[in-house]
């Protein structure tokens, strides 16, 4: 998946060069102004950590968990191995995602944590 994500970011970069190289403006834009700024791609992440600390629920990561700086996919992120984790809070992203965030960060819920003594009760704040 993160190859494919690499191979569109390199598609974006590719054509943008080019449009770049070859002069090419917006139809709608005169030749004396610029079209429409963009952030980078990077940016698009809200990677952040909340203000609450304090242990909530135990959860277990199973498999090969992945764990991000932010409860988005394009945070940084680095593997966790099977093991127990303190969580702290729960976030839903704009993508609807519940996310919680641990004792080693970020973590996708639905995917790499189970809670077999009960759901995480309080949910994260900036």
């Amino acid at each position: 998946m993160r190859i494919r994500n690499v191979m569109a970011v390199l598609a974006v970069i590719a054509t943008i060069a080019f449009g770049v190289a070859s002069g090419a403006t917006p139809a709608n834009a005169s030749p004396t102004t610029e079209g429409p700024r963009t952030a980078p791609l990077a940016a698009a992440a809200d990677c952040w950590t909340p203000t609450q600390w304090g242990h909530n629920q135990h959860a277990h990561t199973g498999g090969h968990a992945i764990s991000h700086s932010g409860p988005y996919g394009s945070c940084e992120s680095y593997d966790v191995d099977d093991a127990w984790v303190s969580v702290m809070c729960q976030y839903t992203n704009t993508y609807g995602n519940v996310w919680y965030y641990t004792d080693w960060g970020w973590i996708y819920g639905a995917r790499y944590l189970s809670f077999p003594y009960g759901g995480v009760t309080r949910t994260c704040t900036r």
